[in-house]
């Protein structure tokens, strides 16, 4: 406020050596609510003091009317008298700071404003001779509105502001140009956004039957969540000078983070496989990691450790995506706020090829065919899972290799293992990975049924 109203005064002082009109500045130290804690808030708010630094030379009888957006004032009581002290001079030959004063008696008000009228001027002291001048204005005097009570209801729409209008007894308009609106609060989100920095990025090592990842033996992710400085934030109209906390902040309770893989591709996995700060719970069939944590968290990593040894579980190649949710509390109101959603996460992919059959009948009368085409000049392990309509998954292991530009025959393989695990009869889903290169493995899939044929179109059919 000092610093606006000396700025105030040096304008006053070109004015007054260059004969230049300058503008009023309403001005009011901003609040800022969180607009998750006024979901719990019901009473009225009181701002900081409001004032107007006019910018021309009032007379008895002139008009300064303060307006604020309908339905915003809550329990306002105005003063009945507004008395500006004049400012008196510095002492100097020319002391151009030497403001009149004046009083001003409160006309009339309405829902949304209230307008007062001058009804004394006063004149400064001169100091130089001790008397007071006689041809001062009111130019860069400022009048002290002080706070008003409004609701906080009426944030939720847009910011309660402060209009300034002026005008002569006669009508003619006073303070026509310059800051005439100011914002006297507002509310924003105290959260902000999530970003993951390290993504999930291992590679499946076929060779190893798709139990462990190539060359390490863990696989992290992170996250950050960057929320508004709310605490001693720049709060001034114009972003100067003044700090103060943001009000009626919601309490944080807890942080939730959800990592998604993909349905299906994380059969036999378990909590224990993953490491987080929060407590997490995994649900395999959806392939969803819920973290949740005490309070508010901004950051985290979440690391994937395969089991080893003789329960190690089949990995499959998958991408991930993350959401991140504060969940807070306001008065009795519980709520959350999403930050992040479906943030790109990584993927897990294969050294080697990976390609799906989504169909082949088992059982009497039925035969299978299918054939691994490898035309590049690496041999690799062919690996086989399969799951049946039923939901059971089929984990058939290294069944044979395919030789290096050499087309490969897995049929009986396939059919040997499907029996061994406990399946004859029905429909299955096969996925045959080839530890070489994705580019040179072609896989060929059909059967023979009632003396019909049916060639099966795996994802990677290429038209031929």
């Amino acid at each position: 406020m000092k610093q606006l109203f000396k700025t105030s005064l040096l304008a006053v002082t070109i004015a007054a050596t260059c004969g230049t009109a300058f503008a009023g500045t309403v001005t009011v130290t901003k609040q800022t609510h969180s607009i998750e804690g006024l979901a719990g808030v019901t009473a009225t708010q009181i701002s900081n003091d409001i004032a107007y630094v006019v910018a021309a030379a009032y007379a008895v009888g002139d008009k300064i009317t303060f307006t604020f957006p309908a339905g915003a004032l809550d329990a306002t009581t105005f003063p009945s008298q507004i008395n500006v002290a004049a400012v008196d001079g510095d002492g100097s030959a020319a002391p151009v700071t030497a403001v009149a004063g004046m009083g001003l008696g409160l006309l009339n008000s309405t829902a949304n404003a209230v307008t007062y009228r001058v009804t004394t001027l006063s004149q400064p002291l001169d100091t130089n001779t001790g008397l007071d001048f006689t041809n001062r204005t009111t130019i860069g005097a400022s009048i002290d509105l002080g706070p008003i009570g409004y609701l906080p209801a009426a944030l939720t729409a847009a910011a309660v502001t402060v209009t300034v209008s002026s005008q002569t007894s006669v009508g003619d308009v006073l303070d026509s140009a310059g800051v005439l609106t100011a914002i006297v609060a507002d509310s924003d989100t105290q959260y902000g956004t999530a970003a993951v920095g390290t993504q999930f990025d291992a590679v499946i090592n076929v060779s190893s039957a798709r139990k462990a990842f190539v060359g390490v033996t863990s696989d992290s992710m992170d996250f950050t969540i960057t929320n508004p400085n709310v605490l001693g934030a720049d709060m001034a109209v114009g972003g100067t000078g003044v700090n103060a906390d943001w009000l009626n902040l919601a309490t944080t309770t807890s942080t939730g983070v959800t990592v998604f893989g993909e349905a299906g591709r994380m059969t036999g996995l378990d909590a224990s496989n993953w490491t987080t700060a929060g407590t997490d719970t995994f649900t395999v069939a959806a392939a969803t990691l819920a973290v949740s944590y005490a309070g508010m968290v901004t950051n985290d990593t979440i690391t994937f450790t395969p089991t080893a040894g003789v329960n190690a579980d089949v990995l499959e190649s998958q991408e991930f995506t993350t959401d991140v949710v504060y969940n807070y509390t306001s008065g009795a109101v519980k709520a959350s706020k999403t930050v992040g959603v479906g943030l790109d996460s990584g993927e897990w992919t294969l050294n080697g090829a990976s390609v799906n059959i989504p169909y082949m009948p088992y059982g009497d009368a039925i035969s299978q065919i299918m054939y691994v085409s490898n035309d590049g000049d690496q041999s690799g392990d062919i690996v086989v899972t399969a799951f049946d309509d039923a939901g059971n998954t089929y984990d058939l292991g290294t069944i044979k290799t395919a030789n290096a530009n050499t087309v490969t025959k897995i049929t009986s393989e396939v059919k040997d293992a499907l029996e061994l695990a406990g399946f004859t009869n029905g429909r299955v889903s096969i996925t045959v990975t080839v530890n070489a290169p994705a580019d040179d493995v072609t896989v060929y899939a059909s059967y023979h049924a009632g003396g019909t044929r049916g060639f099966v179109n795996t994802d990677q059919y290429k038209g031929m």
